[in-house]
């Protein structure tokens, strides 16, 4: 899975659990749910982590009961970025480079 895909999918998990847990609470109307569910939807698809974090950010400013999925957007993109930089040292310490592996850690 891409992480578009994965970003993706799991937003749409986030975003289901909090409908699930405002209907069974009572702290979220069916009315409400629908609409949540209509603008949600309408800012999908995602073509980039960048556009996901953008559509996320807007729909977070009319629904601020959805912050913890901007909260996640905002993690998953600064894993990505240590994601990446751990690859780049794999490949240095497979070349016995451990120099340039301990370089890209600090950089």
């Amino acid at each position: 899975m891409d992480d578009v895909a994965a970003i993706t999918h799991h937003l749409e998990y986030m975003f289901l659990k909090k409908i699930i847990s405002g209907l069974r609470d009572k702290t979220m109307s069916i009315a409400q749910a629908k609409q949540h569910s209509i603008d949600f939807l309408a800012i999908e698809p995602f073509a980039t982590i960048e556009d996901a974090s953008n559509k996320t950010d807007q729909f977070v400013l009319n629904h601020p009961e959805f912050i913890s999925l901007k909260d996640y957007v905002e993690v998953f993109e600064k894993e990505a970025g240590v994601a990446g930089k751990i690859d780049k040292m794999r490949e240095h310490i497979k070349l016995n480079n451990i120099d340039a592996a301990i370089e890209v850690a600090r950089s």
